[in-house]
Order: structure tokens, then C-alpha cells, then sequence
């Protein structure tokens, strides 16, 4: 299984957005609803696609949400000692 990024709207204006693994499913960050980002990121998406800014299209919102979600991927590998990012991967495989 891919590890995927989506987000819900919790409450009214604000999105929730989850790393889903094989895991299971953390909790990331919430944020101000933006339609853009709603739509790019309710179904979900790879992680892959979730941080490439070619797909933002030139959205503002989008790639203020791709630039936020490394810091919190990056807290959620160290808080529950898993692996995530391909940097966390290949420095795993070092030790």
C-alpha cells in the first residue's frame, strides 16, 4: 500500500489532514478550508503527488499546504518511529 495524504472537513472552514500508512492513519495538522485544497486533497492522494508543486497548478493554497506537510511527516516519523519519506528510508537503511 501507498502512503497516501488526505484531509476531511471536520468542523465547518477547517480541514484535518492524515498520513495514511500501512500502519495505519496519523493525524498531521488542521487548517483554515480552502476550496483548492479541498479538492486536491479529499480523495487523497500519494505522497508523491501530495508534495510535487507541478500539480498545484499555480494554486497559492495548495502549495502553502505542500510546503507544510514534510515538517509535520518528518514529527509524525520521529513520534511513532516509522518510515515515511524516502530520506527516512535510505537513512534507516544505513544503520
Amino acid at each position: 500500500m501507498k502512503d497516501r495524504i488526505y484531509c476531511t472537513d471536520q468542523r465547518h472552514g477547517i480541514h484535518s489532514f492524515y498520513l495514511q500508512t500501512a500502519e495505519g492513519s496519523y493525524y498531521l495538522f488542521s487548517q483554515d478550508f480552502r476550496q483548492g485544497v479541498h479538492r486536491f486533497y479529499n480523495r487523497g492522494v500519494t505522497l508523491n503527488e501530495a508534495l510535487d508543486f507541478y500539480r498545484a497548478h499555480g494554486d497559492n493554497a495548495i502549495m502553502k499546504t505542500m510546503r507544510k506537510l514534510p515538517l509535520y511527516i518528518k514529527y509524525v516519523e520521529k513520534e511513532f518511529e516509522i518510515a515515511v519519506m524516502e530520506q527516512t528510508k535510505r537513512r534507516g537503511m544505513r544503520r
